[in-house]
């Protein structure tokens, strides 16, 4: 019941009327925290002077606190049994998806951790089956990038397989480029940086730049390519090569 009247009264009503509905259900939501035209569907909400909520928003998990000044903006859906830990300033951009399964797919207590200044910026996929910690000052920056905190292995032979767990920690002032993947139990060292499309699978625990396979020049030789190759007409154009054998 309380969860219900937390969605109407943060849903239907201004902010400033919201907030002392909102503490007589429990809540503790200062003056001067506001919360937008956006679903919210929660245990404990938490929001701080400054802190808030913006438009169009799904944020359907366990717990939610927000210290001075932080915010989620618009756009994103937060679900799952999960909570919502950011200190001052801590952010979530634009389209962002953060989700947890139920259990039994999920067991125990995860939550995202931002710290101060820590921002998700848009367009990210973030699963916390397991913790995800952004440390202070630290930027999941550009859009695209995912990050998992579950994976699987499939035994050599049938059909069986199993699922390994593992959080992820990324630590202070480090830089995440867009499109990157990070993998579960990764633990990312403090003033670390990741370059645009990098897959990360194992912790990077050195402070430094991290980049994926350098961009290489190839020389091209037409000749020898066609050697490779078998002509074969096709109707949508002049002439199609099809892979003869591997290069």
């Amino acid at each position: 019941m309380r969860r219900l009247s937390t969605l109407l009264i943060a849903l239907l009503l201004p902010s400033q009327i919201a907030a002392p509905l909102l503490r007589m259900l429990g809540h503790f939501v200062q003056n001067g925290a506001r919360i937008g035209f956006s679903i919210v569907l929660v245990d404990r909400l938490c929001l701080e002077r400054g802190a808030s909520i913006g438009h169009f928003n799904l944020v359907a998990c366990r717990r939610v606190l927000m210290r001075r000044g932080a915010y989620i903006q618009h756009l994103n859906i937060i679900r799952g049994p999960l909570s919502l830990k950011f200190a001052e300033r801590g952010a979530v951009g634009n389209r962002n998806v953060i989700r947890r399964a139920a259990y039994p797919v999920s067991y125990g207590s995860a939550v995202l951790q931002l710290g101060e200044l820590a921002k998700i910026t848009a367009s990210h996929m973030i699963d916390c089956t397991r913790s995800v910690h952004l440390g202070d000052f630290s930027t999941l920056a550009g859009i695209g990038s995912q990050l998992w905190t579950h994976g699987y292995f499939h035994l050599p032979h049938g059909a069986d397989r199993f699922r390994v767990d593992g959080g992820i920690t990324i630590g202070r002032n480090c830089y995440i480029g867009s499109a990157c993947v990070i993998g579960a139990g990764v633990i990312i060292a403090d003033t670390v940086v990741v370059g645009s499309h990098s897959s990360v699978s194992k912790s990077l625990l050195e402070p430094g730049m991290y980049v994926s396979q350098p961009l290489r020049h190839i020389q091209i030789d037409l000749d020898e390519i066609t050697k490779r190759l078998e002509l074969v007409r096709a109707p949508c154009s002049d002439r199609a090569f099809q892979k003869k054998s591997s290069y």
